[in-house]
């Protein structure tokens, strides 16, 4: 089967280079992802762009993270996962709930589960959701803005997570000890 190249700045189409560059300033190297993605020039813009978008939305940088990994592990991305369990540490998201999420299980906190359940029903329903899951939504204290938002999340990462299928995207060195597969998981 073709694969995709892995590029580095001196392989990359001209075209993929502002992006590999954007990828570096942000995460101090450039990640596999964009790597990859430098074979399709547009779709590295476009990722990195909707990932800037989604990181400047209302959510928090800790709600941001529950939501991008419930879309990966919905959608069973090993890569995405595990560089969303990274960032959830990062943005200091409990390990039980990073753990809760990576499992498929209910989060503690009702706000964060009803934002959980709310981005797995999104893909699960491919945006065909009910007035009851939206009203779940609301009533955890969450409003329209952010159903727009998890929307947005939804889309950047059917990009990444569908990407990452096809490319069999090796995990960076950065995000090993996060690695998870949907193999050993209840997927």
């Amino acid at each position: 089967m073709a694969r995709f190249t892995f590029h580095d700045e001196m392989t990359a189409p001209k075209a993929a280079l502002p992006a590999m560059a954007q990828a570096k300033q942000a995460f101090g190297f450039v990640p596999n992802l964009v790597r990859g993605m430098a074979n399709s020039p547009g779709l590295a813009e476009g990722y990195l762009t909707l990932s800037g978008l989604y990181a400047n939305s209302s959510l928090s940088l800790q709600e941001q993270q529950i939501v991008l990994l419930t879309v990966s592990r919905y959608n069973g991305c090993d890569y995405c996962v595990a560089a969303h369990s990274m960032g959830a540490d990062m943005a200091k998201v409990a390990e039980d709930v990073i753990q809760a999420v990576r499992d498929d299980q209910p989060i503690a906190d009702p706000r964060l589960e009803a934002l959980r359940v709310f981005a797995a029903k999104m893909v699960d329903k491919r945006g065909w959701l009910d007035e009851a899951d939206i009203r779940a939504f609301l009533d955890a204290g969450y409003e329209m803005q952010q159903v727009g938002e998890v929307i947005l999340a939804v889309g950047m990462k059917t990009l990444s997570n569908y990407f990452n299928h096809i490319a069999q995207t090796p995990l960076d060195e950065a995000m090993q000890a996060h690695a998870w597969s949907k193999n050993d998981s209840a997927a």
